[in-house]
């Protein structure tokens, strides 16, 4: 009998080489992804876009949501004039007027217009990029676009700051081919996209101050004198015909700027600019990361241009050069554009970080060219960004905003026609009566402020608002809305939790004093009868209520 063992005979049979073609079935995808297939890249870096901005569609609405939506229910021809009060340009809230015509108004119908904006963001930054920088480069600035937690933040947000993104997007990328034989129609194109930008956001005007400095840039960087007179000329046209466009607003703007302002801002250090321009990549170690290996790229492509430096993924001297010369030039208008509107905030201030949607043009088109054709390191810098904002749906922030939703939905079943809400803090009363309604609130309800009665709730009046509260004496105030209710009904004193957030602004230092008084006026007030907090805990931070019923 034999002890062979069974596979005795191939147990030293030589073991086949692998297919050199599987092998390098991956390298070939990754080719054909950044090659031929790049639309198919930019299809999946949307439909991954669109993942992430859609995840939180039903966070609750805040502040300014609430205006927002309050000042789209106005009459489509009447909101101009109604901005009167609340100091913004028209182009959002038409905008948003007819798109809750169409969709209705929830709260994920009202975020979905931002998320439309912070979705086109994607494509249009691969088609504006790819004929002047090359499909590489466009698929890296179409990456960032795709997962930039600005982006995402505000794509799942009822404000304006998608938008103001988008069309940061659409001018950065516009200046790359402004310059071009036969380009006429990008350059209409730049003056109409300046046009909407600048009757979108009141900050729209230090985005175009920052695109005219990006022209002079342009214009330095060429090498004869008839070449920088051409530019100069077009730039000079296009940006002078936005500014004719724009005209006919400026006197609102500066009535709106005397009578409205920003109470609620301070003036914003040095320090305070650094960290706006870096919450578009936030948090704040992934954008440390975004600026350090955008400094070395371009360290790299200066090397590249002046042939010092090559290597794998390292552009040749001719494209290093172009790329640097359009890098200058977004560079500059990123850092004007940063610039002009932390001095006009230092003197009037009306500084927020996210109003830095204008910065994100020329940051998006900056990553793209600094990160994919500066050799491996930059690219792979990228890729772990990429991973690092493109798992993150930003929900803990947008969920755990300073909302009244707790507080709405506690009282809703509770009130009934002609009961009174007070809301001290005043601007929160579009968003209160939002709330309620959309909780099923009885029709009927009277709201006030701590200034006084409010007949329409659709946005608060800002003009001289600091003036207004600081006059409104709160006993005064108190007094007369309690006199005006009849015995038996119920009076909701909405008070915003003043132990989280800064409260150190001229205006929000009022809110605080003005909270604390407040509650102590109706607690100590013989003609009530506290029923109790609502919610009965909590919440940690926004707003909660306080129920009182008028005795007999």
């Amino acid at each position: 009998m034999s002890t062979t063992a069974p596979d005795a005979g191939t147990r030293d049979a030589p073991v086949a080489p692998a297919s050199p073609g599987a092998s390098r079935a991956p390298l070939r995808l990754a080719a054909w992804l950044v090659g031929r297939g790049a639309p198919v890249t930019v299809l999946l870096l949307f439909l991954w876009s669109a993942y992430l901005r859609t995840r939180n569609l039903e966070a609750p609405f805040w502040i300014d949501e609430g205006i927002s939506v309050g000042v789209a229910h106005f009459p489509f021809t009447e909101i101009p004039s109604a901005l009167r009060l609340d100091g913004n340009p028209p182009v959002y809230y038409l905008l948003l007027h007819v798109w809750l015509q169409l969709f209705g108004d929830s709260v994920a119908a009202a975020h979905t217009l931002s998320t439309l904006s912070s979705l086109l963001t994607v494509p249009a930054a691969y088609l504006l990029t790819t004929p002047a920088l090359g499909r590489k480069v466009a698929l890296g600035a179409t990456a960032v676009a795709a997962t930039l937690p600005y982006l995402t933040y505000f794509g799942q947000e009822t404000r304006m700051y998608s938008l103001v993104a988008l069309l940061s997007v659409l001018v950065a990328g516009l200046h790359l081919r402004l310059f071009d034989e036969r380009a006429r129609r990008v350059q209409v194109g730049l003056a109409v996209v300046l046009i909407v930008l600048l009757y979108t956001h009141t900050w729209g005007v230090f985005l175009v101050g920052g695109s005219v400095l990006a022209v002079g840039t342009r214009a330095l960087l060429q090498p004869s004198r008839a070449a920088r007179i051409r530019v100069i000329r077009i730039g000079f046209l296009v940006h002078l015909a936005a500014a004719i466009a724009w005209a006919p607003w400026i006197p609102i703007l500066a009535k709106q700027a005397r009578e409205t302002g920003a109470p609620w801002s301070l003036r914003p250090t040095f320090e305070m600019a650094v960290e706006g321009a870096a919450s578009i990549a936030q948090p704040s170690v992934p954008a440390a990361i975004f600026l350090c290996a955008g400094i070395f790229g371009a360290s790299v492509l200066v090397g590249a241009f002046r042939k010092r430096t090559t290597g794998p993924n390292v552009a040749g001297p001719e494209e290093a050069g172009t790329l640097l010369h359009h890098a200058i030039v977004l560079g500059v208008m990123f850092l004007t554009t940063l610039i002009f509107a932390w001095v006009a905030s230092l003197i009037s201030p009306a500084w927020a970080s996210r109003y830095m949607g204008v910065l994100i043009g020329p940051a998006v088109l900056l990553g793209g060219i600094l990160l994919t054709r500066a050799g491996r390191a930059p690219l792979v810098v990228l890729l772990i960004l990429l991973v690092a904002w493109g798992t993150s749906t930003q929900g803990t922030r947008l969920n755990n905003k300073a909302t009244p939703e707790a507080m709405v939905k506690a009282t809703a079943p509770e009130l009934k026609p002609g009961d009174l809400v007070i809301s001290v803090h005043p601007e929160q009363l579009p968003v209160i009566a939002y709330g309620l309604r959309h909780h099923g609130a009885a029709q009927g309800l009277r709201y006030a402020t701590s200034i006084g009665r409010q007949e329409d709730v659709r946005l608060f009046d800002w003009r001289h608002g600091l003036d207004r509260l600081q006059a409104a004496e709160p006993w005064v105030v108190a007094d007369r809305l309690i006199r005006a209710q009849r015995p038996g009904s119920s009076i909701l004193l909405v008070l915003p939790v003043i132990s989280r957030g800064n409260w150190t602004g001229p205006w929000t230092r009022l809110v605080a004093d003005r909270t604390r008084a407040w509650k102590a006026l109706l607690q100590a007030d013989p003609r009530l009868r506290m029923v109790g907090r609502r919610p009965v805990i909590g919440p940690g931070a926004g707003d909660f209520g306080v129920l009182f019923t008028v005795r007999p």
